[in-house]
């Protein structure tokens, strides 16, 4: 079960709805696990908000020892502006139990064309709850330290659950960049290599904006 991920928001209100700059989707809450030994994810999403501002992302990340480590780019436009930002990540994960497993993300994130071009850094503390195969429970508790702003708290809940026949869907409930969201989202899987997804984020409270995403994902492995 990969993919919730994410990182440091750089580019306002459009990325608050959207998840920002990650190496394991576009879903704004994480799980606390890591890709395989020998893996690598390619990755890309595009995200919309109603008459605002348009967003593409493109990333990879490969497991490297205990950890993932991972780069990604972005730029969106808004109205008539462009802006564009990069990102690393590093994030580590272990099982504590059969049904628990704990994990930390440290993503510092970088804007182009701007000074300083140092944003900030995210960090958060994962935790994924597996009661049954085809179930897990994600909670996140983190926190943005912004370059010369405000640190803002980074929170979230996520369930998922494999419908089967490749289907997979996402419920989240999240704080990020001050506003609060939820998200719905589905997740069509092909073997084992590919996935493409799909999610509506709903904004309930504070400046961000709801935004409609769909991302591809490919996993290579390393000889």
């Amino acid at each position: 079960m990969k993919a919730l991920k994410a990182s440091l928001v750089l580019l306002g209100g459009l990325a608050a709805g959207a998840g920002a700059l990650a190496a394991g989707g576009h879903h704004a809450v994480d799980d606390a696990a890591i890709l395989d030994a020998g893996q690598c994810e390619l990755e890309s999403w595009l995200a919309s908000a109603r008459g605002r501002a348009l967003l593409l992302h493109a990333g990879a990340g490969c497991r490297t020892g205990p950890v993932e480590l991972g780069l990604a780019g972005q730029a969106e436009r808004q109205g008539g502006a462009a802006q564009s930002g990069y990102g690393l990540s590093a994030k580590w994960a272990g099982a504590v139990s059969d049904s628990i497993s704990l994990g930390a993300s440290f993503e510092p994130a970088w804007q182009a064309h701007v000074r300083p071009r140092y944003q900030g850094v995210s960090v958060a503390a994962l935790a994924t709850w597996t009661p049954r195969d085809d179930l897990a429970l994600h909670l996140n508790l983190g926190r943005d330290l912004v370059h010369r702003g405000r640190d803002a708290a980074r929170h979230g809940l996520a369930a998922e659950w494999v419908a089967g026949a490749g289907w997979s869907f996402v419920l989240e409930r999240y704080l990020e960049a001050g506003s609060h969201f939820a998200r719905a989202g589905a997740r069509l899987t092909g073997g084992k290599a590919w996935s493409l997804d799909f999610s509506r984020s709903q904004r309930l409270q504070g400046p961000g904006a709801s935004a409609w995403t769909v991302g591809f994902s490919w996993l290579l492995e390393r000889d």
